[in-house]
């Protein structure tokens, strides 16, 4: 399965740690302003450059009374609400510059920067790509990894990200964002030495977890237990801690272990979805059904129609005998899931208990050619292994 585990790693320093770039004032405006305008205008200046930043806000405001459409005041308080931390109040500010110059490349860049700050990575996302009609830059496609990764865009985050990795393959940053982006994906061979290298170059907490999170993702138990122990040392509060130690105590088969764990991460964040879906899974096993509902229904919340809950919600529907409505969840699933054997049995199944005989009995055949296949794939992965072949995974 995809994870879905939300650990903001420490690429969010290439974010956090660009300085907005800050606009020198335009001749249209406070150049041409008279009196305590003028005085004001060039005040914010002085104040701007000196990093006082409240009192360049309060002169810039003055400045605009009488110089309202200068859009370079409204980016530097830009600049200096974004250094205060007001991001809304920065984002507003960026923006009205915009308006008046639609065409000023640096003040949508810091525009995009600032909502990346505020966490409305949709509308950064919005921004940087309408920076890459105007011209080619590495930072829109390395912000735009950042975003797409936190919008959970995996593949998207991961084609900007490799944009820059073929151009800057030794960047630690980006390498942890397409390493994140490919363990999201499944794609754990990419993903390891991806993660190794920003491990190399900086042994982040963060970067620890996400290297624990790939080696579970190729069932590697020991090495995470390793990761897990070096990042709980840094940082033993770090977010998706725990969701990451319940997957560890599942690939070591202790049940109520696992459990235990979930129940913290959704306790720490009740929106963790892989924790509320894999501790439903696990209250179904336990025949704990209302229990397993609840949190299948809080997962099924945070993000609809995924596989992998239809997939526990058809089992609770076969073990209740309501066979109706295991079908169009079973339908949906191997429409996402096509590889998922299991299903093709369930809806046989499904079909058969609602009348529905002859596709019964093709949803059965093509159970049998799903398992055929498995075990065809399974018998060459093993010759080839034996063979001393790499395959893929």
């Amino acid at each position: 399965m995809i994870r879905r585990s939300t650990a903001i790693f420490f690429v969010a320093a290439l974010v956090l740690g660009r300085e907005p770039l800050i606009a020198q004032r335009d001749g249209r405006g406070a150049e041409s302003a008279q009196g305590a305008s003028t005085n004001a205008c060039s005040a914010g200046d002085g104040a701007l450059s000196a990093e006082h930043w409240q009192a360049a806000i309060d002169e810039y405001s003055e400045c605009l009374k009488i110089n309202p459409n200068s859009f370079a005041v409204f980016s530097n308080m830009g600049v200096a609400y974004s250094h205060l931390g007001r991001m809304p109040d920065a984002v507003s500010s960026y923006t009205k510059a915009l308006a008046i110059d639609p065409l000023n490349t640096k003040i949508e860049f810091n525009l995009a920067i600032t909502e990346i700050k505020s966490g409305d990575y949709a509308s950064a996302a919005d921004q940087l790509k309408h920076l890459q009609r105007s011209g080619s830059d590495l930072r829109y496609d390395e912000l735009l990894a950042f975003c797409y990764y936190h919008l959970e865009s995996y593949s998207l985050a991961a084609r900007a990200a490799e944009k820059v990795y073929a151009v800057h393959p030794d960047d630690a940053g980006n390498a942890l964002i397409l390493g994140s982006a490919y363990t999201r994906m499944g794609q754990y061979d990419k993903a390891l030495p991806l993660i190794t290298l920003a491990l190399n170059a900086a042994g982040s907490a963060e970067g620890h977890l996400i290297m624990a999170q790939t080696l579970l993702g190729m069932h590697n138990y020991p090495a995470a237990k390793v990761e897990l122990d070096q990042a709980a040392t840094i940082n033993p509060n770090l977010a998706g801690m725990h969701t990451a130690m319940g997957d560890l105590d599942l690939g070591f088969d202790k049940i109520q272990e696992a459990e235990a764990e979930y129940a913290l991460a959704i306790q720490d964040d009740p929106n963790d979805f892989e924790a509320n879906y894999l501790l439903g899974r696990l209250k179904r096993f336990d025949k704990d059904i209302p229990t397993a509902k609840k949190y299948l229904d809080k997962a099924d919340q945070l993000h609809p129609r995924s596989a992998e809950v239809m997939y526990e919600r058809a089992e609770i529907a076969l073990s209740e005998h309501r066979f109706a409505d295991a079908v169009p969840l079973l339908e949906a699933v191997i429409k996402a899931q096509p590889e998922n054997a299991q299903a093709y049995l369930m809806l046989s199944e499904s079909y058969q208990k609602t009348g529905r005989r002859e596709e019964a009995q093709k949803e059965g055949e093509l159970y049998n050619a799903k398992r055929r296949e498995l075990h065809e794939k399974k018998a060459l992965k093993e010759k080839q292994e034996g063979n001393g072949e790499k395959t893929e995974r």
